[in-house]
């Protein structure tokens, strides 16, 4: 185990072992998210793929829907959904889109927020604004041409 003595903050370190510890962290989240996509990739390859067992091949044919691993698991997550599983149920509806993530409710908090700061700014401006606008819709032809 670390000793907490040995621990020292990264805002007590020199900037060279600053951009040291940030470049190990970049190159090791590199790898990270090269190995989750290569996973991703092997996943869709696989989803995508043709049903091998015939069981499973010949109720996707009958009832006329694509011979795929994907449409497979989709029918088996809708009857689990229909026989009252509610995780099953939570599934669905996080795949089909039907609920919004925190992501998409922090966003569309902050672009409220963004759009009500807007309004107000302007009421404001307009607000200390003393002068009047005054509209002035006929004005006499002879008057812009004397004031050349």
């Amino acid at each position: 185990m670390a000793n907490e003595e040995n621990l020292k903050p990264q805002n007590k370190r020199t900037k060279s072992e600053q951009r040291e510890i940030a470049k190990k962290g970049g190159i090791a989240s590199g790898k990270s998210r090269r190995k989750k996509a290569d996973l991703r990739k092997t996943l869709n390859m696989i989803l995508t793929s043709e049903v091998t067992e015939d069981e499973i091949s010949q109720k996707l044919k009958k009832l006329g829907f694509e011979n795929t691993y994907e449409v497979a698991l989709a029918l088996t997550l809708v009857k689990e959904a229909l026989s009252g599983d509610i995780s099953a149920i939570s599934q669905i509806i996080k795949l089909t889109g039907a609920n919004k993530d925190r992501y998409d409710l922090a966003e569309q908090k902050e672009r409220t927020q963004l759009l009500r700061n807007q309004n107000k700014q302007a009421t404001d401006d307009d607000k200390t604004s003393d002068e009047s606008v005054v509209i002035i819709d006929d004005i006499p032809v002879e008057d812009i041409e004397d004031g050349d």
